[in-house]
């Protein structure tokens, strides 16, 4: 299998990357710290200098910049206020280290391509696994919407995660979109460790994209508090019900999607090794919340030993209906798996 992994400029794992690049599908990136994407900033991030530096390492990998924020102030979208980040990307493509853009924004995407035309026609339009494409219909829709614009058309896409435990729906969903895309690379976001179907995410999405412009509650104190940190916390089967892909889940998709894309790129950098190191292995052992984005959160107070999951588990939740109330299989495994650490941390929830 191939990987979709986030690019940080931290020498080891740049390391990492070049031993490993032709296990690489793309690599993506925070364009510099103020621009806004689908993350709150994490450790350090690092400047475009030191970025473009690094990249220069990964030659022929493809390297995908993120505008994937939800949303932007309508000022930003007239040529005036695009003013810094078109000399941004002016400045990624003369060094040669950008591809392509991700972006969630769709205003954002016209409001480029009206505003920096050979800008555009010099980058892929990619549409954002935050668009929940978990259709074909969806999908292509999101495509062809992308390839409108003076971007060049999208030569990949990641699909919604609610198909990655779903393995007849997701072929099923691959193969249509290969009648409309036959050269489409098609991917599956594997260690995002959310809720299924979260609740939460267009709320969470929009408080991020809303950090950018005034103070807001995001952060693990919302969703400690009221979000999907506590519902974690406080009925531990739902970990199980995520439809995540472990390192070991990985390889059965093979023939089915092109590549699994990691999260984590606001980590830090030591974390992000040991997660693409993981699934480029195939196996890890350890404690399987700290691979898994938003439950990386949980891996200091609650342990589930990647390797006592049972070897039928993914065959076990493959295709899932998701009623957990009346199904239970999630809840005793997690019962009789996950264990507290016994850290005194600042309790979730307000019960």
């Amino acid at each position: 299998m191939r990987f979709d992994v986030p690019f940080v400029p931290d020498p080891d794992y740049v390391a990492l990357l070049a031993a490993n690049r032709g296990r690489l599908a793309s690599v993506h990136f925070r364009l510099s710290p103020e621009t806004p994407d689908g993350r709150l900033p994490g450790c350090g991030d690092a400047t475009p200098e030191e970025i473009r530096e690094g990249l220069s390492a990964l030659p022929g990998v493809t390297r995908l910049g993120l505008l994937n924020a939800g949303f932007h102030d309508p000022s930003v979208l007239s040529e005036e206020g695009l003013r810094d980040l078109i000399f941004l990307l002016e400045g990624y493509l003369a060094a040669g280290v950008l591809d392509g853009i991700v972006y969630a924004d769709h205003y954002l995407l016209m409001a480029l391509s009206d505003a920096a035309p050979d800008v555009a026609r010099a980058l892929v339009a990619v549409p954002s696994v935050n668009s929940r494409p978990d259709s074909a219909a969806r999908a292509v829709s999101l495509l062809e919407y992308a390839a409108a614009t003076r971007f060049q058309p999208a030569n990949r896409l990641v699909l919604d995660r609610s198909l990655n435990r779903d393995t007849a729906r997701l072929a099923a969903t691959v193969t249509a979109m290969r009648r409309a895309y036959p050269d489409l690379s098609i991917g599956v976001l594997a260690n995002e460790g959310c809720l299924y179907a979260c609740p939460f995410k267009a709320a969470h999405d929009g408080h991020v994209a809303l950090s950018r412009l005034v103070p807001a509650p995001v952060g693990p104190e919302l969703r400690e508090g009221l979000g999907c940190l506590r519902l974690f916390f406080e009925e531990r089967g739902r970990i199980l019900a995520s439809p995540f892909l472990r390192p070991e889940d990985t390889a059965r998709l093979e023939g089915v999607v092109d590549f699994c894309k990691l999260g984590g790129r606001t980590r830090e950098p030591a974390a992000l090794r040991d997660v693409v190191a993981a699934y480029l292995a195939g196996s890890y052992t350890g404690n399987l919340l700290w691979l898994l984005d938003t439950l990386e959160a949980l891996a200091g107070r609650l342990w589930l030993d990647n390797g006592a999951l049972p070897e039928d588990f993914f065959e076990r939740t493959d295709g899932c209906a998701h009623t957990c109330r009346t199904c239970g299989y999630c809840a005793d495994l997690a019962a009789s798996l996950i264990r507290d650490r016994g850290v005194d941390l600042r309790p979730l929830g307000g019960r």
